[in-house]
């Protein structure tokens, strides 16, 4: 959540100094210089995901980092942290329907993601009880109507749909390499504001923010440990800010070029939920997922 002020303060550091330098330039609903573009980024994405879950030991165990001994039927309140960065790519754009509304498009995907460590902390005492290694990728992409207040303040709604994918090694009780995945599906509903001081590659310096909260209507999460269950509870909710700076390095009559950087921060909370297989309680975690994005991004637009 700090992160999200941390932006939204630069982001109006920014809005402040770009309004400022309009001064009178003020642009009506009919300018075509908001007319829409195209983008595609590259850069570094940081996911920091935690679970806290009551997890029951089935065999005797001696945490090897800890010394302290669980027996078969111990209950034990554990969380677990994963932190991780991988390489990432976007695109998109912007599309001007007419004088009052835009459509805009965002795509994002994990395109390799790195193995890291997840450990496994004792709530009681904050020892660890285990580590494994562990990868996370991300596939998502948003749709946003676009209610023009003026061409550069916005009020947004949409969907977004994301595709989380967990693998872990290593069973934590037996010492055995095995190998867990698990993949959540979530559909949200979208609200939210957008600055956009001027199109791509028609003037030196465009800014572009934007703040979304979204809350979850679908869900289907499924687990290979346990396959024949499928977890629906739709419940949490998303918080996602962004913020664009980009100079137009080509113009001419029918468009421009320009470069840029982004720095974006997603916070997704979800509520855990349980399920019966094979005469066992299984769940599914309380978990929040915090993705920190950045990179260079290459935007354009040509009539």
């Amino acid at each position: 959540m700090k992160k999200i002020v941390l932006l939204s303060l630069i982001a109006s550091s920014f809005l402040l100094a770009v309004n400022g330098s309009m001064g009178e330039d003020v642009k009506k609903f009919n300018d075509r210089s908001f007319d829409g573009y195209s983008y595609f980024a590259f850069g570094v994405e940081n996911f920091r995901y935690s679970e806290k879950f009551i997890y029951t030991f089935n065999y005797s165990y001696i945490s090897p980092y800890s010394g302290k001994h669980y027996v078969a039927g111990d209950q034990v309140a554990v969380k677990s942290k994963i932190n991780v960065s991988s390489p990432v790519y976007l695109s998109g754009g912007l599309i001007r329907l007419n004088d009052k509304f835009d459509l805009s498009m965002d795509f994002v995907s994990t395109l390799k993601p790195n193995t890291t460590t997840e450990k496994w902390i004792d709530r009681g005492d904050d020892s660890v009880i285990t580590k494994n290694y562990a990868t996370i990728m991300s596939n998502s992409m948003k749709f946003l109507l676009h209610y023009k207040l003026t061409n550069e303040h916005r009020v947004t709604a949409g969907f977004s749909y994301i595709l989380n994918v967990f693998k872990r090694f290593n069973d934590p009780d037996a010492g055995t390499t095995t190998l867990v995945e698990e993949t959540a599906a979530t559909a949200t509903l979208d609200v939210g504001y957008w600055f956009e001081s001027n199109t791509a590659g028609q003037k030196g310096l465009r800014v572009k923010y934007e703040l979304t909260a979204g809350i979850p209507f679908y869900q289907d999460v499924q687990n290979t440990a346990a396959p024949g269950i499928k977890f629906t509870k739709a419940s949490g909710f998303n918080l996602d800010t962004s913020i664009y700076g980009g100079y137009a390095v080509y113009k001419n009559k029918n468009g421009g070029v320009e470069v840029g950087a982004f720095a974006s921060y997603s916070y997704m909370y979800r509520d855990g939920d349980s399920k019966e297989y094979n005469g066992q309680k299984v769940i599914w975690p309380t978990n929040i997922t915090q993705a920190l994005r950045g990179g260079i991004q290459v935007s354009w637009k040509f009539n």
